[in-house]
């Protein structure tokens, strides 16, 4: 019970998750859902002009929105370290 799973034979390829924790990667995914909270809320606004519900708009927009300061606060944390 204690065999080791096969090995893929590739030994250049990182773990699953191996570069998480890279300051540009957290960097380009904190851009990504910075981006991507702006552009929710330019479809929020968008929605209230046109008169159209924006209930599902504005949830999506928080969660970009967490997502990015969730993802700059690692970034900053990084940084000081």
């Amino acid at each position: 019970m204690s065999d080791q799973p096969p090995h893929s034979g590739r030994p250049h390829r990182a773990p699953h998750g191996a570069g998480m924790e890279s300051p540009r990667i957290l960097r380009f995914l904190a851009v990504i859902f910075t981006v991507a909270a702006a552009g929710s809320l330019v479809l929020v606004g968008v929605d209230l002009v046109i008169g159209r519900p924006s209930a599902g708009d504005i949830f999506i927009t928080v969660l970009n929105a967490l997502a990015a300061f969730l993802l700059w606060r690692k970034v900053s944390e990084q940084a000081r370290t």
